[in-house]
């Protein structure tokens, strides 16, 4: 017979968070549905039901349509019951734009906004901030995506001088009193890229995106999961000593020197990670430079290893859902039962 560690509280918020989960999937759900999926009795169901009414986080909708006999109530997840804010700057055509997002539990976007500013620091960010809690007073979480690496807390590498050393989450979490999390762009577009393109099911995937005036990075997910290294160094491929002039405008205009330099990158991960997967975002990216590629790297590594190249044309979609992931994650609440095996 299986042991269950747990108190009476963590078994009745388990409950409720199994519950919980049921109707985000399904949308909508009766109690006898819910119990059937969860494995609790419809009495537990109901408990759990009037306690995320109370909450607001459910509610009661129309009936179910039934062939003869009463027809059985039905509940829906409140996904506005709590909001999440995302922001993330980008650089298009020489000018600084704050992409900001307000989204709902089911990753729904309640309100999206841009705005140009001249430089990325915490007073920037403070306003943009402001101006969405003004709007939006039931945001409880908070994810900013920013280029560069951190370390300890703070960011050790950014494309932005006046965050080099700041301890964002640090620093916003204790403002707003709310999980806070900051994550890599690329990182955050290797998420989103597998998740909307189903490929989370356990596949390796390296993402490398070419920013228009800074050095490339890598985003790697690794059996479905991202992987950051010891100190979220991993994934800068600047790095690598190929000796690629990156940033070099000459560089970018010959296309043998760009398909080049990319298969050695490519060939370089795929020694070492063996990803299922490579996806490759950079305005200047056509057809035919992954073609290109792939044939070098045909050249260069045993057939059965050379992973599949792909173009991600979206790279702003593939960073937003990668956001919404992250920042969702924050609001999940991680408590379970463990099983006891003697």
């Amino acid at each position: 017979m299986k042991n269950i560690s747990g108190n009476s509280l963590v078994i009745k918020e388990v409950n409720i968070n199994l519950v919980r989960k049921v109707l985000k999937e399904k949308g909508q759900a009766t109690k006898q549905q819910i119990a059937q999926a969860t494995g609790l009795s419809t009495v537990t169901v109901n408990t759990v039901l009037i306690k995320l009414i109370q909450q607001n986080e459910a509610y009661e909708i129309e009936l179910s349509s039934s062939i003869g006999g009463r027809r059985a109530h039905q509940f829906r997840y409140n996904s506005n019951h709590a909001l999440a804010l995302i922001l993330f700057p980008y650089e298009n055509k020489g000018e600084i734009t704050v992409h900001s997002t307000v989204i709902n539990l089911s990753g729904e976007c309640v309100e999206e906004g841009t705005v140009i500013v001249n430089t990325i620091d915490l007073s920037v960010l403070e306003n943009i901030i402001a101006e969405r809690l003004s709007a939006y007073q039931n945001i409880k979480a908070m994810g900013f995506g920013l280029p560069g690496a951190e370390n300890e807390g703070k960011m050790v590498v950014s494309d932005y001088k006046a965050l080099l050393g700041v301890s964002i989450t640090e620093y916003f979490s204790k403002k707003y009193n709310k999980p806070v999390i900051v994550e890599n762009d690329v990182n955050a577009a290797v998420i989103g890229y597998s998740k909307r393109s189903y490929a989370d099911d356990g596949s390796t995937v390296v993402y490398l995106y070419f920013p228009e005036n800074y050095p490339p990075g890598a985003g790697i997910s690794i059996n479905g999961k991202l992987h950051k290294g010891k100190r979220n160094f991993a994934g800068e491929v600047s790095n690598i000593p190929l000796g690629i002039p990156w940033g070099d405008a000459a560089f970018y205009s010959s296309f043998d020197e760009v398909c080049k330099a990319i298969g050695n990158i490519v060939i370089s991960v795929s020694s070492i990670i063996d990803p299922d997967l490579v996806v490759m975002h950079g305005n200047f990216l056509t057809p035919l430079h992954s073609s290109s590629i792939a044939e070098i790297c045909r050249n260069r590594l045993p057939h059965s290893v050379v992973p599949e190249i792909v173009i991600s044309c979206d790279f702003t979609q593939d960073y937003l859902k990668g956001m919404i992931v992250k920042t969702l994650e924050t609001l999940e609440p991680n408590i379970a039962l463990t099983e006891i095996k003697y």
